[in-house]
């Protein structure tokens, strides 16, 4: 049965990000809005509501009106954000792109489909970042010193300064921040990770974020006194509903390092007071792999820590609580829907990805597209104002995503409690003999084994079967797995056909910078096996 999960009566209605601004600059000015946990510097409401107007006058002279396209092109928070939120200001479609992920020739293709007005680039970013590029170009200076920053930058870039740009405050006036942009408006467009092929543009209004943030601080019970930590990059949507939407909204307190460090995980969460943490699979096992020696109440404020992006295994989860005290709060989503499911502090089952967020329709189905009954796999399919608008096209027109129900190609079940059990994608899923085999079930028996800390399960050719299933393991440090005890222990747990063919012992498994394995990756590993293996014999036969 599709479901969609109840939300209070009486929620706040959308209001744009300047009047939220605004509104915090009345209630709050003195309060520390964004904090860069990096360089200890920190901005208030009244610092922010006054940068942004002063970076949105910048793009004003520019010619940066309402509807216009901004390229973030490799920019870190907290300028990013700073952006972002100048760009906001005027009604703009913020478009972050990371080409040092994507690569010079692909985000030259991700250009050409975007069209930008404008590409805002580092200072200090080599002149070779803007070469052929078709718009105009800007270079802006970094809040890297907070009162400190030169409000007078060379080079004609953009000042990114906590004070007010009394230079220019009477000669370019803003227009109605509260009135600029409406929930229908496109507010961004943003490439998702890419591992294969050109990355897609998804393409969101206004409306979508407000709604995803509003589950985010359903999900987390985010309040305005929270100090959430965040440390992804804000090009993932996954950042962005987390922990910038609601910061907004709320008027809490957002602070943000540049990128995870296990070495000053401690100290932030310590010296800032961190209540919420945003967290992926990869810094947990991070953690678990070389555990950090804290002593007792360490983590006293950090009340949850979240895991989305990948899926976070059961074995992970329960060593990483027991080990540091912190609770898991794991959620699922994606760029196309947003929040889907979530655990929640008080109803959380470990194993799953919790049940439903507030506004979405959520059903599992089977293939007839029949509602699948408790604890039966099925596909996930969503509906909703939540989901993005659609995909941006080579060709500058948008393939619709909203308005119709979206089949996400993930398998799962639901129990009778209507807690939600991700199996696999529909991509990975391994057909043995006509027998459907899921990875992640195979990959939870082998990380129950004490030898073992990670594995990735895939399917491969077979001639008689058609696939046949192998792993890739890494073992505990300062352990050497026994294949024939790991092959015994995946007999005495998994059905005969599930139990794979072949064990490989690796260092770390390949994964995306999003965490997610690179299962591809892995088959040309075992391709180069098979063939070294196959050279080898024939050599010996010689």
């Amino acid at each position: 049965m599709s479901t969609r999960a109840r939300h209070p009566v009486a929620e706040p209605t959308w209001r744009s990000v300047t009047a939220l601004i605004e509104q915090h600059r009345r209630e709050t000015p003195n309060k520390p809005a964004i904090v860069d946990v990096d360089r200890r510097v920190s901005m208030t409401f009244e610092q922010l509501a006054n940068c942004v107007d002063a970076i949105a006058r910048q793009f004003a002279r520019r010619g940066i009106a309402k509807g216009a396209r901004i390229v973030l092109a490799d920019c870190e928070a907290p300028d990013k954000l700073l952006l972002w939120l100048g760009a906001w200001r005027l009604g703009a479609i913020v478009c972050p792109l990371d080409v040092l992920f994507v690569g010079n020739e692909t985000a030259r293709k991700l250009l050409d489909t975007i069209q930008p007005k404008l590409v805002v680039i580092p200072e200090d970013a080599p002149d070779s970042a803007a070469a052929g590029v078709n718009a105009s170009v800007v270079r802006f200076t970094s809040w890297a010193f907070g009162d400190r920053m030169n409000a007078n930058p060379g080079r004609d870039a953009i000042a990114l300064a906590a004070e007010p740009d009394v230079q220019h405050d009477d000669a370019q006036p803003l227009p109605d921040g509260a009135t600029i942009s409406e929930p229908s408006d496109i507010a961004s467009m943003c490439a998702t990770s890419g591992t294969t092929g050109v990355p897609k543009i998804v393409v969101y209004d206004h409306g979508c974020y407000w709604l995803n943030g509003l589950d985010s601080i359903d999900l987390l019970g985010l309040n305005r006194d929270d100090r959430m930590l965040e440390y992804r990059s804000f090009d993932w949507y996954s950042a962005q509903i987390l922990s910038f939407i609601p910061f907004l909204q709320l008027g809490s307190t957002l602070c943000i390092a540049r990128r995870f460090s296990r070495s000053r995980f401690v100290d932030w969460i310590r010296d800032h007071r961190i209540t919420v943490c945003a967290g992926v699979p990869t810094v947990l096992n991070m953690l678990l792999e070389a555990p950090l020696d804290v002593p007792a109440g360490t983590f006293a404020s950090l009340r949850a820590m979240t895991c989305s992006t990948a899926p976070l295994s059961p074995v992970q989860w329960r060593r990483f609580e027991q080990l540091y005290g912190i609770r898991i709060l794991n959620l699922y989503g994606s760029s196309e829907a947003g929040w889907m499911c979530g655990n929640r502090l008080h109803r959380r089952k470990v194993g799953t990805v919790g049940y439903p967020a507030a506004h979405i329709t959520f059903d599992i189905v089977d293939p007839e597209g029949v509602s699948c009954a408790p604890d039966v796999e099925g596909q996930v399919v969503v509906d909703g104002a939540k989901l993005a608008l659609g995909m941006l096209q080579q060709d500058g027109s948008l393939l619709p995503i909203r308005g119709t129900p979206l089949f996400t190609r993930d398998i799962a079940a639901r129990d009778a409690q209507g807690f939600v059990r991700m199996a696999a994608r529909m991509d990975d899923l391994i057909i043995r003999g006509g027998v459907k085999i899921v990875p992640q079930e195979i990959e939870e028996v082998m990380r129950s084994h004490p030898q073992i800390q990670d594995v990735a399960a895939l399917g491969v050719p077979d001639p008689l079967y058609g696939q046949e299933t192998v792993c890739f393991v890494v073992p505990q440090p300062g352990t050497a797995p026994d294949t024939e005890a790991l092959l015994a222990h995946c007999r005495e747990h998994l059905a005969r056909e599930k139990v794979p063919k072949d064990i490989f012992s690796i260092q770390s498994l390949p994964r995306s910078a999003r965490g997610k394995i690179l299962r591809d990756a892995l088959r040309q590993q075992w391709w180069q096996i098979v063939n070294s293996r196959r050279n080898m014999s024939e050599r010996q036969c010689e």
